[in-house]
């Protein structure tokens, strides 16, 4: 593994259903909700006997949306934030983005998404 070697894995339009907003018409309603992550790993490596254990396992990118929107928030942010925590923990990781999309938002054409990217602070490149 040298300096400039990486790996990423991600999830993709994970579409959930949950009560989140901060506005009195999203209170105790369910709205769907797209989830784009990716993690950036500090390795690149073949895994020698293309098994499940020598890699970053892609379920916890999922198992960290699911245990995050298993409580209401008002914030995409916050959401994003906390399940950048999470995602943050494993030693390979160095770096994450998470991409929180509501998709039907009442009274709008479109769609409101946040974005936040996190380097881990410890890392050193």
């Amino acid at each position: 593994m040298g300096p400039n070697e990486w790996s990423t894995v991600r999830l993709e339009n994970s579409i959930k259903y949950f009560e989140v907003g901060a506005h009195d018409h999203e209170k105790g309603v369910e709205q769907p909700v797209r989830f784009d992550i990716e993690v950036l790993i500090n390795e690149s490596k073949k895994p020698r006997n293309d098994d499940l254990d020598e890699i970053l396992n892609y379920e916890f990118l999922h198992d960290a949306v699911e245990k995050t929107i298993s409580s209401r928030y008002s914030l995409l942010e916050t959401i994003a934030s906390n399940i950048l925590d999470k995602i943050l923990e494993p030693e390979v990781v160095i770096a994450g983005v998470v991409c929180v999309t509501k998709l039907s938002p009442k009274g709008f054409d479109g769609a409101f998404g946040s974005t936040l990217v996190r380097l881990k602070p410890n890392f050193l490149i």
